[in-house]
């Protein structure tokens, strides 16, 4: 039933594997046996394109909660006999200085051994880890959200950064200590794509200001925005970070009433953390820092 659900949510028997750390025969074979023992076809399949068939979405919600009912029995049993065990898929940004996550799961390994950890960095931002936890892809996440973008979500913050103001050092407003959000209307903007959390932040932003923006430079990986605003001449709003080379760049913080990132760890609304979450999270103050610092 695990290996249905999951080609289920990926609606391709490759990327299930895939996620499964499963051979793709291995993960057929299995909803084929399923589809045997229920005498039903779970999926339209065919050389293009894997479908849920009227009968497989009927059985998705069943199958879902036959696996989270399993998850859940191990968990009790290994909590009664003081041994943490089943499984944890944790989400996480490209990059994080805030929080120090390879040595939490080190530490956390370390302490639950039985616990199968898989932990997925990212590329579709914020967004794309809220879904995956919003759908029971993931256990956690870690996200840059606010509370505007994860009302269907349960957040635990660990640290709030400013934002600043990335320009070319021979701007007209790199002189200034610091930089409004409207004197930036007419630039070229260097920004994440669509789904990160400080893109959704500052077209929010922006927007609630009437200003269109015009953005010239998508990133992911907000390590390369220096070189971005060197080369196009352009601007970048992003949260401070520690950047290595700064040459030909000034950083500005911005003016007053200046909006900031918030960091959470973000799990299902309404629903109690499974163990090995609420494991995690309670071992997580040890490895984050709340210093103004993506």
């Amino acid at each position: 039933m695990k290996y249905f659900v999951t080609v289920a949510e990926e609606l391709s028997f490759t990327r299930a594997a895939s996620r499964l750390f499963a051979a793709q025969s291995t993960v057929s074979a299995a909803v084929r046996t399923l589809e045997e023992e229920l005498q039903v076809s779970l999926f339209d399949r065919s050389t293009r394109a894997v479908a849920l068939s009227a009968a497989g979405s009927v059985f998705l919600p069943e199958a879902k909660a036959v696996v989270a009912a399993a998850e859940r029995a191990r968990e009790v049993v290994g909590a009664a006999a003081q041994r943490l065990q089943g499984s944890l898929r944790i989400g996480t940004l490209t990059r994080l200085t805030a929080l120090d996550l390879p040595r939490l799961v080190g530490a956390f390994r370390r302490r639950h051994p039985l616990v199968d950890i898989q932990i997925q960095v990212s590329g579709s931002g914020s967004g794309g880890i809220a879904e995956g936890v919003r759908r029971g892809r993931l256990d956690v996440g870690v996200v840059a959200l606010g509370p505007r973008e994860t009302r269907d979500l349960d957040l635990r913050h660990f640290a709030t950064v400013p934002y600043v103001v990335l320009l070319p050092a021979g701007h007209p407003l790199a002189q200034r200590e610091s930089i409004a959000l409207q004197d930036l209307a007419r630039e070229n903007f260097i920004e994440g794509p669509i789904g990160f959390g400080t893109r959704t932040s500052m077209d929010r932003i922006f927007g609630e200001l009437g200003i269109n923006r015009r953005i010239s430079v998508e990133i992911t990986d907000i390590a390369t925005a220096v070189s971005y605003v060197r080369a196009v001449d352009g601007a970048a709003v992003i949260p401070r970070y520690e950047f290595a080379d700064m040459a030909g760049v000034v950083c500005r913080p911005l003016a007053e009433a200046a909006p900031v990132l918030l960091l959470s760890f973000a799990v299902r609304a309404g629903r109690t953390p499974s163990p090995a979450v609420a494991a995690l999270l309670d071992l997580s103050s040890n490895y984050t820092r709340d210093e103004g610092l993506f």
